[in-house]
């Protein structure tokens, strides 16, 4: 006869939620080869069963959050006789996520209402967010298109805009090679930069690099720098995005007087052909046919494609699977091949609204923005430009069908010499991007940048990259607008690295207007490298972008990069009421107001 096992006492699994270890007496008899635990989620009714070998312990899985278990354990002999069952004992499995936080508490801090919606697009539901220990405001993969070495200087800013720390792999897929893995943690609060050019195996290569989370939530950024002595004559920043997609848009490409490059990059394990439809000025359209290796990446040189002649022109990618893809731009001077350059990440779809943050006009720059309709039928597109006092300026473009047009701010009656954002509503979806060129006009340039537009307005931004101070007198520069009528109340928390409490600052952007302010305002340390969040803690929603400069070979502003911000809060997703200005901070980050 098979003697009775005695269940103790369950306990909840640090590594995840939903897990629960049973212990037990071993039986005394000496032909027992295992042990079954039966359980159920009713008294005396114990439905499923998991054998777990001769031993005295077990952890289940996949048990729910919140749900009580009852539990009972047989043994079994070499005849493969089972034993009539323990005593049953019971146990509701925690609903606390693996840092030991309750499900409440989670809900509370992210503002989270419903369990199984997914707020940051990632597949991942709230429910797993929270059971997984990953933060449901940011998605849990990032993908960064491009990347060289070599010629280039390549850093990837990664910020952790959250309180856990985030544990991320970083896998570099470079041009023919085998893929490289590094693992980072990055503590809650900071920002950290990972210097390419100093990985082993990536020096002289292009690549493309994919973030996975397995913890927490991080952003990343690429700032890629090259020319002169230092490699720091002339910069780019791409954001990474979140998702590989099966179509892309660009509204800027230019082949008359730049360089034009789009990378495309499968990393899925499917090969993938990849329809590229070149907009032209004139509505005619170039379709060029390329196959994008599953692992691999193609870069497309889009002067060189037949047809496309030199002229400016929107990029509409087709691919048969999932992939990523960035544009690139360089153009040359009389002694500087590629003297300044720019680089955007494609966006997913076309939209009715657009809004943009940074934009200067005057005799430092010139501003341009780039309309693409990828529609068959002509469109208006209504451009409010936004100034520092409040002035609106309205003005309103034909976009022929299947075409790029370009908008030269600097000759809109008002705008002539000023810092300016622009609000953009069109009668049919359309692509915009703005891109910026300096010193003075065409022909004196030595530098540039580019941005895609965002589709909405929101209440929190983030930013992984930033840098102020230092050798090259760096300076960032956070641009923010609101096109609303009620005054904006923002605070920006600056994330440092180094083991340095963040610091804020907080400011105001009047109604209708745009605000910039300068890291040279900041209390940061000389030469610091640091991410940003930016909240509108009243509810007012606003769009934020990030300019960095910085001077070099006796120019001011040799170099400059911009990117928009990334949306972590949106208008309809946050919460009823936020701390009033003034308030302590429960994350003892310092404050500064402007």
């Amino acid at each position: 006869m098979i003697g009775l096992a005695t269940a103790f006492l369950l306990v909840s699994s640090a590594a995840r939620a939903g897990t629960a270890t049973l212990s037990w007496n071993p039986n005394p008899e000496s032909n027992i080869t295992g042990y079954v635990v039966l359980y159920g989620t009713q008294p005396g009714v114990h439905p499923f069963s998991q054998p777990v070998g001769n031993v005295t312990s077990a952890t289940l899985t996949n048990l729910a959050a919140g749900q009580t278990y009852y539990f009972v354990v047989q043994a079994v002999n070499a005849a493969g006789l089972a034993g009539p069952v323990s005593q049953e004992v019971s146990a509701t499995i925690d609903q606390a996520s693996p840092s030991g936080e309750t499900m409440d508490a989670w809900k509370a801090r992210f503002g989270v209402a419903d369990m199984a919606a997914d707020p940051d697009g990632d597949g991942v539901s709230n429910m797993d967010e929270f059971l997984d220990g990953t933060d449901p405001r940011i998605p849990n993969t990032w993908t960064l298109t491009d990347g060289a070495t070599g010629g280039f200087r390549t850093r990837l800013a990664v910020a952790n805009p959250g309180t856990d720390t985030a544990e991320i792999t970083i896998t570099f897929l470079p041009q023919g090679g085998t893929p490289i893995v590094q693992h980072y943690s990055i503590p809650g609060r900071s920002r950290q930069t990972v210097v390419v050019n100093d990985i082993e195996g990536l020096q002289n290569t292009s690549f493309s690099a994919r973030v996975t989370t397995a913890r927490g939530g991080v952003l990343v950024e690429r700032t890629m720098t090259w020319g002169g002595g230092e490699q720091m004559d002339s910069a780019s920043t791409s954001k990474a995005v979140a998702s590989p997609q099966t179509t892309w848009y660009f509204a800027e490409g230019d082949s008359a007087m730049f360089d034009t490059y789009l990378v495309l990059t499968n990393s899925g394990e499917a090969d993938a052909n990849a329809a590229v439809t070149f907009m032209l000025t004139n509505g005619q359209t170039v379709t060029a046919q390329y196959a994008v290796p599953a692992g691999g990446r193609q870069s497309i040189y889009a002067n060189d494609v037949s047809g496309v002649g030199k002229t400016s022109f929107g990029i509409v990618v087709q691919a048969t699977a999932p992939i990523t893809a960035e544009r690139a731009m360089y153009f040359s001077t009389a002694t500087t091949a590629w003297k300044g350059g720019l680089e955007s990440a494609g966006v997913s779809a076309p939209s009715t609204q657009w809004y943009l943050a940074e934009g200067q006009t005057g005799q430092t720059f010139s501003e341009y923005l780039a309309l693409a309709n990828p529609n068959a039928a002509a469109a208006l597109a209504t451009v409010r430009y936004l100034t520092p006092a409040g002035a609106t300026i309205a003005r309103t473009y034909q976009l022929a069908p299947t075409s790029r047009a370009t908008v030269n701010v600097n000759e809109v009656a008002g705008l002539e010499d000023t810092e300016v954002a622009a609000a953009i509503d069109s009668t049919l979806p359309i692509v915009a991007e703005r891109s910026m060129f300096w010193p003075g006009q065409p022909g004196q340039w030595y530098e540039g940048h580019n941005s895609a537009a965002m589709q909405r307005l929101g209440l929190e931004w983030a930013f992984s990259e930033g840098e102020t101070g230092g050798a090259h007198n760096a300076i960032s520069r956070f641009l923010m607008v609101n096109p609303g009528t009620t005054d904006a109340a923002v605070t920006l928390t600056l994330l440092r690295a180094n083991g340095l409490d963040p610091v804020a600052v907080r400011a105001t952007v009047k109604a209708g207007s745009r605000l910039s302010l300068d890291s040279t305002e900041f209390p940061l340390l000389s030469g610091e490298q640091f991410g940003t969040v930016v909240e509108s803690t009243n509810g007012v929603p606003i769009a934020v972008e990030r300019s960095l400069y910085w001077d070099g070979e006796g120019k001011v502003l040799i170099a400059g990069t911009n990117e928009s911000g990334t949306l972590i809060r949106k208008a309809e997703a946050a919460a009823a009421k936020t701390a009033p200005a003034g308030a302590p901070r429960r994350d003892g980050t310092k404050i500064q107001s402007k």
